[in-house]
C-alpha cells in the first residue's frame, strides 16, 4: 500500500489563500510547520515570506487564536507605533483559515534569512567588544518595546536571537511570551529554557527584569565564550517538580568578572564587569528594571558616565498592622465562597445552567491570572454549566485553562479533576477535535 505523505508534502507547491505559494519546509514543531513561501498579487511576485500552517485541523475563528497566541501577541506589540525596536522583531503580515485544507490555520510573517547570534559571531572569528555591544543594543531596543507594552519574553536565549543577511539583529520566538498581570505585577507561570531562565521565573513570577537576567547570561556568554550556567546539571525528569532544586542551583551560580578572561574588557571596557554582574543578580530588585534601562546604562557607560543605581523590582507592600483583622477577613471571605458554591450546586442540580453562569461569570479568573482554589472551582463549575447548556466552545475555554494550572498546582481533588477532564473530553468530541479528545482521555486514565 502506498504510504500517505505527511501534510507538509501535500502542501508544498500549493498556493494558500490565492497568494502564498509554499516553496520549502523551513521548520516543524508540535503545533505547525513553517514554510518558505512567495507572496503574489494578481500573479505578480511581491516578496518572500514565511508561512506557518497548523497541524491541527477543524479550526474555527474561535479556536484558531488559541493556537497562534504568540503571533497575536507579537502583532499587538508591533502595532504600538514608530518605536525603534520594531525593526528588530519579525513583522506579521497576514493570518486566517484554510477551509480548502481541512480548516487549518495559517499566519504569514516576514521571512528572515539569518543565523543565531553566537554562531554568527563565531563564524566571523574574533569579534570586538564594540561590535558585540552594537548587537546587544539592538536586542535591547527590541525588548524595550516588548517591556514598554507590559509583556515579558520569558525565553531569551542565543537560539532566539538572529542576525539577518544585512547584519540586523532580530528577537524571535514569542511562543512563551506573556503580558504581566497588572494586579500581581508579574507574568505567572514557570516557562522557558532552564539554562537561560531567571531564578524568579522558576517560581512563576516573571517580570521585565527576568528578561534582563537572560540578557546578562547572553552578554556573559558572548564576551567570555562560556559561563557557569552552561555546565549546571539541570534535572530533566518530567515526572517530578524540580523547581526548588533548580532555584537552589541558580542561587549557587557564581560568575567571575568577565575581564578575568577577556583582555579587551580588562583594558578598555572595565565598566562591563559591573553591568553584566548587575544583570546576573539573583535578587531581581538589584538588577536593572527592564531592557530600556539596560540600553540606557550601556549608552551612558560608553559615553564615560557611571552605571546608574537602579532597583528593578517594586517595593514590597507594607506589613499589615493587625493579624487578627486579616484572619477575620479571610474567614468571612471563605464563608461567602462556600455559600456561593452551595447555591450554585443547587442550581446545577436543577439544570438551571444560565443562572449558574450569571452567578459565576463575574468571578471567572482572567487567562493570565494566577489561580487559587476559588478560581479553580469557578472554572470547573462554569465548564459544567456550559456543557449542560450545549456551549462546548465556552466550556472548552474554561476547562483548558483549569487543566493548564492543575498540571502545575493541584488545586482540585483528584476526583473533581477527573470529572473536569471527562467534560473536556466531551467538548473535544463534540467539536470534532479527535486528536485532542484522545489525549484528554489518556490523561484521565493515567489520573485514575
Amino acid at each position: 500500500m502506498e504510504r500517505i505523505p505527511p501534510f507538509e508534502q501535500r502542501l508544498l507547491g500549493q498556493t494558500l489563500a490565492g497568494k502564498y505559494k509554499l516553496v520549502e519546509v523551513q521548520a516543524g514543531g508540535a503545533f505547525g510547520t513553517v514554510f518558505r513561501a512567495e507572496q503574489y498579487f494578481f500573479g505578480q511576485f511581491v516578496r518572500p515570506v514565511a508561512v506557518k500552517v497548523s497541524r491541527q485541523t477543524g479550526l474555527t475563528e474561535e479556536t484558531a487564536p488559541h493556537l497562534f497566541g504568540d503571533a497575536l501577541m507579537l502583532a499587538r506589540l508591533l502595532a504600538s507605533g514608530d518605536h525603534d525596536g520594531r525593526r528588530h522583531l519579525v513583522q506579521i503580515f497576514d493570518m486566517g483559515l484554510l477551509p480548502e485544507h481541512e480548516d487549518r490555520a495559517y499566519i504569514v510573517m516576514e521571512y528572515v534569512q539569518g543565523a543565531p547570534l553566537l554562531s554568527h559571531m563565531r563564524a566571523a572569528g574574533r569579534v570586538s567588544v564594540a561590535i558585540g555591544l552594537r548587537c546587544l543594543k539592538q536586542i535591547c531596543r527590541a525588548m524595550a518595546l516588548v517591556h514598554s507594552q507590559g509583556a515579558v519574553h520569558r525565553d531569551l536565549k542565543p537560539d532566539n536571537i538572529l542576525v539577518d543577511r544585512r547584519g540586523v539583529v532580530r528577537v524571535v520566538d514569542f511562543g512563551l511570551a506573556a503580558f504581566a498581570d497588572r494586579r500581581l505585577g508579574f507574568a505567572p507561570g514557570s516557562f522557558g529554557t532552564f539554562t537561560y531562565m531567571a531564578p524568579e521565573t522558576l517560581q512563576g513570577r516573571s517580570t521585565p527584569t527576568s528578561d534582563v537576567y537572560s540578557l546578562g547570561l547572553l552578554m556573559y556568554e558572548l564576551f567570555t565564550g562560556g559561563g557557569p550556567h552552561l555546565s549546571v546539571p539541570w534535572s530533566t525528569d518530567d515526572k517530578s517538580d524540580n523547581r526548588d532544586e533548580h532555584y537552589r542551583l541558580k542561587e549557587s551560580l557564581r560568575f567571575p568578572p568577565p575581564s578575568e578572561v577577556q583582555n579587551e574588557i580588562r583594558n578598555d571596557y572595565q565598566w562591563l564587569d559591573a553591568l553584566i554582574l548587575r544583570c546576573l543578580e539573583t535578587d531581581p530588585a538589584r538588577r536593572l528594571a527592564d531592557a530600556g534601562k539596560l540600553l540606557n546604562a550601556i549608552e551612558t557607560c560608553e559615553a564615560g558616565g557611571e552605571l546608574p543605581e537602579e532597583s528593578g523590582a517594586p517595593a514590597s507592600p507594607a506589613p499589615t498592622d493587625s493579624r487578627s483583622e486579616s484572619a477575620a477577613l479571610r474567614k468571612e471571605a471563605d464563608e461567602e465562597t462556600n455559600r456561593l458554591f452551595r447555591e450554585v450546586r443547587r442550581l446545577l442540580a436543577g439544570k438551571q445552567y444560565d443562572q449558574v453562569i450569571d452567578r459565576l461569570d463575574v468571578h471567572r479568573p482572567a487567562e493570565w491570572a494566577v489561580l487559587d482554589c476559588m478560581g479553580a472551582r469557578t472554572l470547573r463549575t462554569l465548564g459544567q454549566a456550559y456543557v449542560g447548556r450545549g456551549d462546548l466552545t465556552a466550556a472548552r475555554e474554561c476547562l483548558e485553562q483549569l487543566r493548564d494550572v492543575q498540571r502545575q498546582h493541584s488545586l482540585l481533588a483528584k476526583g473533581d479533576y477527573a470529572a473536569a477532564l471527562s467534560d473536556l473530553y466531551r467538548c473535544y468530541r463534540g467539536l470534532k477535535l479527535q486528536e485532542l479528545a484522545k489525549a484528554c482521555q489518556e490523561e484521565a486514565r493515567r489520573l485514575l
